[in-house]
């Protein structure tokens, strides 16, 4: 069953520890449910990212991993004065400080209201003195406060949430140290040591997150996204050749023709006039897209890193190219589509999220059900008034009877609906008599009667636990899916009524089923 969640999140805001406590009792701990479903799928870019990584390997590129963050002494090292504009798009990183925290004898009091007789107060002094060093992480707080002062987790929580406010006043302090907004960061770094150990050609690659404090976000503008960045330092090569090894590269990348043109404005860690951008054509608009940025790191750069041959970097923006690959306008919608993109479901993808709402739990019930099924169908053009004996037989140790019945004068056992099947066509759940097949459409194998069948059956199993003897089960128009004990997945409940779909289940069903206690067995 799903969770009662505005009943717990009343809890928790009552009382967090409480209801985390009691949450447990929402879980199964032991048995056998749930097996994994054949549902894997690759996000693009990570099949993209995996292509090409194979492609630049086979090319003759050695793949190495990036560091992650930046001293922001490297950024003036590497663009000079264009530093400080620079340093606009970058993210900062900041840590909490370790707080003082003493123990005054106001707060032993109040512990002692949480935990009569507390006497370990030199313990917990102890403690935070270990935390303020940093010998006890803060995620082992809490575990350190069980063992060494012997109580429970509960109450290591509240002390620390009710009597030390110094751990929700803390502020982060900000640090010298960036999250990379460009690989050119660190390949500097990376091939100034490697210049001294290795025979030139060297010829790298890295495939790497790159972090941009965008002013905004919107279809073009991530805060995060991946490069797919390449260095190669040689004893000698030209601007020319750096440019037919871009334009090979993009082969390799499934993009047949390319174009490169000189940027009219050089970043300062390229030499001038050697920068330039990568255009392929967008294969629906005919736009001239740019995907790559390259050129020749400046010597004045490069000397400060001793770096003493000419190094050409290019970096392809991978989010871009599985934009124009996929033919989606939207980076969002790529990256994230859980978020940004409509939810779509095909038709059997929709049919899987029907099921009956109600199904016997028993062999015997599940007889039942088979038997009202066999009756119903090989009897559906009696004329009323008309009942039947459908089952007959010990159950949960009482004899019982199940019939099924029509009392109106003048018609047939079964309403004209009682054997529609279950359809599903371009996103619409549509109810139909067993002769029609619509084109396109996609049986869910699922009935009217049989899920009638069902609840039937369900119902009997219940109604004998409670002791009842007896009870009516009648359906006459159907106008809901839950009429006909049908329940539709929420998620697919949501889709349909986005997409302005239907469901359509109506029709007259006019079955009458009843069971009754004969004698206890």
């Amino acid at each position: 069953m799903p969770f009662e969640t505005e009943k717990i999140k009343r809890k928790a805001n009552e009382n967090y520890e409480e209801a985390w406590l009691e949450s447990k009792k929402y879980l199964k701990l032991k048995g056998k449910y749930f097996t994994i479903e054949k549902k894997g799928k690759a996000h693009p870019i990570q099949t993209f990212i995996s292509d090409a990584r194979k492609k630049m390997i086979d090319f003759g590129f050695e793949e190495l991993m990036l560091p992650m963050f930046v001293e922001e002494s490297e950024i003036y090292k590497q663009y000079g004065p264009e530093a400080a504009l620079i340093l606009d798009r970058l993210f900062y990183l900041a840590g909490l400080p370790r707080p003082d925290i003493g123990i005054s004898d106001k707060k032993v009091e109040k512990i002692r209201s949480i935990i009569p007789n507390f006497n370990k107060v030199e313990e917990l002094k102890q403690i935070f003195r270990d935390y303020k060093k940093g010998d006890i992480e803060a995620d082992d707080l809490i575990e350190v406060f069980i063992e060494n002062l012997a109580i429970k987790e509960s109450k290591a929580t509240k002390i620390i949430d009710e009597i030390f406010p110094e751990f929700k006043s803390l502020r982060p302090i900000p640090t010298k140290i960036t999250l990379r907004s460009h690989t050119t960061a660190l390949w500097f770094r990376v091939l100034s040591v490697l210049s001294k150990k290795k025979q030139l050609p060297l010829q790298y690659f890295s495939v790497a997150k790159k972090f941009r404090r965008e002013q905004k976000l919107d279809a073009t503008h991530l805060y995060d996204s991946y490069t797919l960045s390449l260095v190669i330092m040689a004893e000698e090569m030209s601007l020319e050749d750096c440019q037919t090894i871009s334009m090979q590269i993009c082969k390799k990348l499934g993009f047949e023709e390319s174009k490169a043109e000189i940027k009219k404005a050089t970043s300062k860690y390229y030499a001038p006039q050697t920068e330039f951008e990568i255009f392929v054509e967008h294969p629906k608009t005919g736009d001239w897209i740019e995907i790559g940025d390259g050129g020749f790191y400046s010597p004045v750069s490069l000397a400060q890193y001793d770096i003493e041959y000419p190094v050409f970097n290019i970096g392809f923006g991978i989010e871009r190219i599985c934009m124009i690959k996929t033919g989606i306008e939207d980076i969002r919608k790529l990256v994230y589509p859980y978020l940004y993109e409509d939810i779509t479901f095909t038709d059997e993808e929709i049919a899987k999220g029907i099921n009956y709402k109600y199904t016997p739990l028993t062999e015997k019930g599940i007889e039942i059900k088979d038997a009202i099924i066999e009756t119903a169908i090989n009897n559906r053009e009696k004329s009323s008034p008309v009942e039947i004996n459908v089952w007959e037989g010990i159950f949960k140790d009482k004899k019982i009877k199940v019939s099924i019945w029509e009392h109106d004068k003048g018609v047939k056992l079964l309403g004209p609906a009682a054997l529609n099947k279950v359809w599903v066509k371009n996103g619409n759940i549509i109810g139909l008599p067993p002769n029609e097949t619509p084109d396109g459409a996609y049986f869910i194998g699922k009935t009217y009667l049989e899920g009638i069948a069902n609840d039937m059956a369900y119902s009997i199993e219940v109604l004998l636990d409670q002791n009842k003897n007896s009870s009516e089960y009648r359906v006459k128009m159907c106008y809901r899916a839950s009429e006909v004990n049908l329940e539709i997945d929420d998620v697919i409940m949501e889709y349909i009524h986005s997409a302005q779909n239907k469901i359509d289940i109506r029709g007259p069903v006019f079955i009458g089923l009843s069971f009754e206690v004969i004698n206890k067995k």
